[in-house]
């Protein structure tokens, strides 16, 4: 895999980031920063520092999530591990864009214990179903309870959409499955052979007994990052419920997805001025949230990643 300094310093790059900051000016374009700074100012600080640890909880039990899924396919890796391969892939889907972090999670792996990049990936993938299938429900009945059952129609066709997404990976994994070894017994090209063998392998080392488990720790962990934003409501002054503020959250962790933009920089924040503004929140409070949530959930993992990115070397 190319160097990560090598990724980040390309034109795409610097594309995605001029697409993130047209997005962010255009938002904080329409604020007076006056008030914005002295919002911020006020933040009361306690209930800030739980909705970072409660952000930083969420990433260490997705650390143990991935750690299972891993197990299961014959990698073992100890929690530190797997916490730290798995905090410096979001470092670095959050410097470089098309979700290059997935793949360099499954290249430091092969660093720390040569794994084959294709057999790690595939838990990556799997990873990713579960994060659907767990996100997209939650969204959908915190959606209802939160709007009385008024949906609007933006983030009722969003849903529909997720869940749309979440039916074509379940029937690509299975035609996958069931193809696979019949094209691959055709094709001599012994790389392409191994990539693909390899990653079929990642996905059918899933156990049944584990799935519980899985989906017990997506649960759980995405309800945990989502009182982030609660926590930030509060600090801020904003009495909004929890089951709000969770899917607020949930909506945008699910648009980091979008590979546009590093970490959906711009556009994460555009849809979080789009859900507050549904409760008749005020373009400079939600501006605040927006400063405070990324300062957790992007600049905290740009700094950090940063230092363990350099400071961590992945030895075997």
């Amino acid at each position: 895999m190319q160097n990560l300094k090598k990724q980040f310093l390309n034109k795409k790059t610097y594309l995605s980031f001029l697409i993130s900051f047209l997005i962010l000016y255009w938002i904080f374009s329409k604020i007076d920063f006056y008030l914005l700074v002295s919002s911020i100012k006020n933040t009361n600080l306690i209930w800030f520092f739980i909705a970072f640890s409660c952000f930083y909880a969420s990433v260490f039990l997705k650390s143990i999530r991935w750690k299972l899924l891993l197990k299961d396919a014959e990698i073992n890796i100890d929690l530190k591990d797997s916490f730290l391969i798995f905090y410096l892939s979001m470092f670095a889907n959050s410097v470089v864009p098309a979700k290059i972090g997935d793949v360099y999670r499954s290249y430091l792996l092969k660093q720390k214990n040569n794994a084959p990049i294709s057999l790690s990936f595939a838990t990556v993938f799997v990873e990713r179903i579960f994060d659907l299938m767990t996100m997209i429900p939650l969204l959908l009945i915190f959606g209802i309870i939160s709007f009385n059952a008024n949906i609007p129609l933006e983030v009722f066709m969003a849903l529909k959409y997720g869940i749309a997404l979440i039916i074509l990976l379940i029937v690509f994994t299975l035609i996958f499955l069931k193809l696979n070894a019949k094209v691959m017994a055709k094709i001599n090209n012994k790389l392409i052979k191994n990539i693909f063998t390899n990653f079929e392998k990642g996905i059918r080392t899933l156990k049944v007994r584990s799935i519980p488990k899985l989906f017990l720790l997506s649960l759980i962990s995405w309800i945990t990052e989502g009182f982030t934003i609660y926590f930030i409501f509060l600090s801020i002054g904003l009495n909004f419920d929890v089951l709000f503020s969770i899917f607020t959250d949930l909506s945008s962790s699910l648009l980091t997805a979008i590979p546009f933009t590093p970490s959906g920089l711009g556009i994460v924040e555009y849809a979080l001025v789009f859900i507050l503004n549904l409760k008749n929140t005020g373009i400079t409070e939600s501006s605040v949230v927006i400063v405070l949530y990324r300062a957790i959930s992007y600049f905290s993992i740009v700094i950090l990643g940063s230092i363990a990115h350099f400071m961590y070397g992945i030895k075997k």
